[in-house]
């Protein structure tokens, strides 16, 4: 019986703790009063961090690229293009006054925006004599085969006797280079750069949805009182009626943080050319504490509101579940006497 009772005890403990984390209220003390003898004119707003981390795939092709098929085999692609892509993003609550929000995007793993080309002078040229395309692309061929074969005698022992150990390596890895550098010649060259940029959004107060009034049905007249009952039916003239209002609805938030293009990236919120990336914010049904007529002490508790970050009208980004003062409700209480 004890066993039982104590079971019983914990399933209940851990149901108010999971209730008590998923209603996890925000709250700010708002108005004027003293704080560590300072007067603190206090307003429980909320700006948004929006973070976009977007990778950018730039292809130049090589100078080569249609003698491809003829001298190595394979088919190169014969124009540049650009990617874009969005590959990390997310969403923070910001420090109104300075802007400042956590860093929730790891910028260490990206690398700076890039641009990609090929030298005025190329690599395969050795000498001021002027070729034609053909016969600069045959030669940087036949290159690529010299520098095979000499690695292909390097790892069998046919060249370079006594090369061993880590002068074998060094040289492994200088044709790898070399091979490298020709191939691209034919084949172009690609390389992937990221960069981030961070979106601030001021939170408006919240709106709500359009009610009508609710007004309570008439009852019907009673049927007419005698004459001597007329004064009595008027000294006796019932209250009227008061039906109750339903609370509006908040309706969910939407603002346009940038626009993005494949082909050009992130683009200004105006610019028609990208699809909208849209922050959405729904706020949830919370409890609150009840007011006191009497207080005079007054906070901000914050909505802890489904945040979205959309690109066009379907695909999500992220999602976050964020403290939003806008969308919650301010509580009065009564200072405690000193």
């Amino acid at each position: 019986m004890k066993r039982s009772l104590l079971v019983a005890l914990l399933l209940v403990a851990s149901s108010l703790v999971v209730d008590s984390s998923a209603q996890q209220v925000v709250k700010k003390r708002i108005g004027s009063y003293v704080e560590n003898g300072n007067v603190v004119v206090a307003e429980a707003n909320t700006t948004l961090a929006v973070d976009i981390v977007v990778e950018k795939e730039q292809f130049v092709a090589g100078p080569y690229a249609k003698h491809a098929q003829r001298l190595l085999g394979t088919n190169a692609l014969l124009v540049d293009k650009v990617i874009y892509r969005i590959v990390e993003s997310d969403v923070s609550v910001a420090e109104n006054s300075a802007y400042i929000a956590p860093e929730s995007v790891d910028l260490s793993k990206f690398s700076e925006e890039a641009t990609v080309e090929f030298p005025k002078v190329l690599p395969d040229r050795l000498s001021k004599n002027n070729l034609t395309i053909d016969q600069a692309a045959d030669r940087a061929a036949a290159q690529i085969y010299a520098l095979r074969t000499a690695r292909l005698e390097l790892v069998t022992a046919e060249l370079g006797d006594g090369v061993y150990g880590a002068g074998l390596e060094s040289a492994l890895r200088e044709i790898d280079r070399l091979e490298q550098e020709y191939l691209e010649l034919f084949y172009g060259k690609r390389i992937v750069t990221y960069s981030h940029q961070r979106y601030y959004v001021t939170v408006k107060p919240a709106e709500f949805e359009k009610i009508e009034p609710v007004v309570p049905a008439e009852s019907a007249e009673p049927a007419e009182a005698p004459a001597e009952d007329k004064s009595a039916k008027k000294a006796k003239k019932p209250a009227e009626e008061v039906a109750p209002q339903p609370e509006p609805k908040m309706l969910p938030a939407r603002y346009t943080v940038a626009r993005f293009n494949n082909q050009s990236g992130l683009l200004s919120e105006d610019d028609l050319t990208g699809e909208i990336i849209m922050l959405v914010i729904n706020p949830v049904e919370m409890s609150y504490p009840e007011s006191d007529v009497k207080g005079n002490v007054f906070y901000r508790y914050a909505n802890n509101a489904d945040v979205t970050l959309c690109l066009g009208s379907s695909e999500v980004i992220v999602e976050r579940v964020l403290p939003i003062y806008e969308f919650g409700r301010t509580v009065s209480f009564v200072k405690p006497a000193r």
